[in-house]
């Protein structure tokens, strides 16, 4: 989504973050880098002596939303812990737009711990929250244009690529798409008709560059629908619809969680992560060279 002319001014807007976690963290270098006043609030973070630019870690919960103009909401997904932290907002402020990093919970649900409703948006980040460029805003059936409009111009002014949904579903929309794709791909694994190792390739070499340039329906405008119909005829009936795909579940049963403990579908070694976040930045400053060049 292009900036307007009349996006809030990045020097004169005040935000908070709520949980300097990992998206916390991420949420706070993107609203800095935009140059907006950036306060955050974590009770397992030190607070530092205040700086004359970038963040300001705050002792408190009030420290850190009296008079901003928009909250981010970046803890841990608990509801009850996500509802008591909202009525201590609404003790201090009780104007800016409340915008949660949930992947959990539907917007709805999350306002229910508010007085003013209409307040609650969903902003939901991808991990590294400072290099994917997207942020799904998705509303509630309360929340009021105005707040959406507040958090889409914060966020388009620090340059993100902001997608406003139409309503509120469970797992928005780049969860969805994922959560059926990895479905069919645990499928393929556990019928024995490729490897982990095999399906990635498939992705990388093949379906994930093709929809960086376009997705699912450019790319069936391109093959064709009646191609794309006889397609669908054909793979549909025979797709994985299980709710709790046994590959996963034995996973998680052994403990093996991935990067986190070192092992999942791969070994894992300590460098991992910070490997895969490199990888991760160089694939998106490559699609944007090519987005720039066509």
């Amino acid at each position: 989504m292009q900036n307007s002319d009349d996006e809030t001014s990045p020097r004169t807007l005040e935000c908070a973050v709520l949980g300097a976690g990992l998206m916390g963290q991420g949420i706070i270098r993107v609203l800095s880098r935009a140059g907006y006043a950036v306060r955050f609030y974590d009770p397992a973070a030190a607070v530092p002596a205040a700086a004359a630019d970038g963040p300001v870690a705050c002792a408190s919960v009030a420290d850190a939303v009296d008079g901003v103009d928009v909250i981010f909401e970046a803890i841990f997904e608990d509801l009850d812990a996500k509802h008591a932290l909202y009525r201590e907002i609404e003790r201090v402020n009780s104007a800016a737009p409340i915008a949660s990093n949930t992947s959990t919970f539907v917007p709805s649900r999350l306002a229910q711990g508010l007085q003013d409703e209409t307040r609650l948006v969903i902003a939901h980040f991808f991990n590294p929250a400072d290099v994917v460029p997207l942020v799904e805003l998705v509303p509630g059936g309360r929340s009021a244009a105005a707040a959406v409009e507040k958090v889409r111009s914060a966020l388009a002014g620090a340059g993100k690529s902001v997608v406003v949904l139409e309503r509120e579903s469970t797992g928005f929309v780049a969860n969805r798409l994922q959560a059926a794709l990895v479905r069919e791909a645990m499928n393929i694994v556990s019928e024995n008709i490729a490897s982990p190792e095999i399906v990635d390739l498939v992705m990388t070499d093949c379906l994930a560059p093709r929809w960086v340039a376009a997705g699912p329906f450019l790319t069936m405008d391109r093959g064709g629908l009646d191609v794309w119909r006889a397609v669908c005829q054909q793979i549909f009936p025979t797709l994985d619809d299980s709710e709790r795909p046994v590959l996963l579940e034995e996973s998680v049963a052994r403990g093996d969680l991935g990067v986190k403990t070192g092992r999942g579908f791969y070994p894992h070694g300590a460098e991992d992560r910070e490997r895969g976040d490199r990888a991760v930045a160089e694939a998106f400053a490559a699609r944007e060279a090519i987005r720039l060049v066509t």
